[in-house]
């Protein structure tokens, strides 16, 4: 499991695999500890996603005055 943790270089699978090795060697239930991951995993990609989709507006301002001003501005005026 060691091995597959560095060769992916991924932080989900290098818990994962430290989850299984902690499973074997102690003998606990592998199927709570892999709940506990996919939620943290789960948490992680939501957080993530709030995080892009919080920095869309200060990158959406210049395009929408680029575009929609000028049209807004005709319609107004003709």
């Amino acid at each position: 499991y060691e091995n597959l943790a560095s060769r992916t270089g991924l932080e989900s699978v290098k818990s994962v695999s430290q989850a299984l090795v902690q499973a074997e060697r102690y003998g606990t239930p592998v199927a709570h500890a892999l709940r506990v991951l996919a939620g943290e995993s789960r948490d992680m990609r939501m957080n993530a996603a709030e995080k892009k989709a919080a920095a869309l507006p200060p990158k959406l301002t210049v395009p929408m005055i680029l575009f929609f001003l000028p049209v807004l501005f005709a319609i107004i005026l003709g």
